[in-house]
C-alpha cells in the first residue's frame, strides 16, 4: 500500500469536527496521514511550526491564517491547499500563487446552499415575515386583515449585485418565482 501524503489542518479548531463529523474524518484519514489534534490556527506555534516542515496537503477552513511566504518557505513540501470552505481571498497571498501550489476550494460546492438560504431571506422578507414574528411576541395575536395588505412577493423587484457563483445560482432559483427581477450588467 502506498504511503498516505501528510497533511493538517490550518483553520480555527473548533470548525474540525464540524465541517469533519467522525465519519467524515475517518474516510480522510485513509487517504491522509493528519492528526485531527494538531491544527494550524497560528503558524507561528513551535508545533506547528515542526509539522510545516514536512506537510504536503494544508487542508484549510474558516479562520486559516494567512499563507505568505515565510509560513510557504517553512513547508518545502506543500503541493495542495484544499479548502473546505468558499474564497480562499483570505488567506491565500501571492507567494502561494508564484510557487504554483495547487489550489481548490469548495466555492462551487457552497453556491448552492447559499443561494437557497438567499432566496429564502428574498421571499420571506418579502412576506415582511420578521415583522410578523416580533409582532406576534409582543401581542400573542396574528390579525389578517391589517398585516396582508401588501404583503407578498408577487411582482416584487428583486436587484442582485454581482454576478459570483452564489449570484448566479440565486438568479437561477429566482427565474420561476413571480417576483420582478434586475439582473446586474457585465461591464
Amino acid at each position: 500500500m502506498p504511503e498516505r501524503p501528510l497533511a493538517m489542518f490550518a483553520m480555527t479548531a473548533e470548525n474540525v469536527p464540524w465541517i469533519f463529523p467522525p465519519e467524515v474524518l475517518a474516510r480522510l484519514r485513509a487517504c491522509v496521514d493528519i492528526d485531527p489534534g494538531l491544527v494550524a490556527e497560528d503558524f507561528t506555534a513551535p508545533r506547528v511550526r515542526e509539522a510545516l516542515a514536512g506537510v504536503e496537503i494544508l487542508i484549510t477552513g474558516w479562520g486559516c491564517p494567512r499563507l505568505d511566504a515565510a509560513v510557504l518557505d517553512a513547508a518545502p513540501e506543500l503541493r495542495a491547499v484544499l479548502h473546505a470552505a468558499g474564497s480562499v481571498k483570505g488567506f491565500a497571498t501571492p507567494a502561494l500563487w508564484e510557487r504554483g501550489i495547487a489550489v481548490s476550494s469548495a466555492a462551487g460546492a457552497n453556491a448552492l446552499p447559499v443561494a437557497e438560504y438567499a432566496l429564502a431571506m428574498i421571499l420571506l422578507a418579502g412576506k415582511d415575515l420578521f415583522a410578523h414574528r416580533d409582532r406576534f411576541r409582543t401581542d400573542r395575536a396574528f390579525p389578517m386583515g391589517d398585516i396582508l395588505p401588501g404583503v407578498g412577493n408577487f411582482g416584487r423587484r428583486v436587484g442582485i449585485v454581482g454576478a459570483s457563483r452564489i449570484g448566479r445560482r440565486l438568479i437561477e432559483l429566482l427565474r420561476p418565482s413571480t417576483c420582478g427581477r434586475a439582473w446586474p450588467t457585465r461591464t
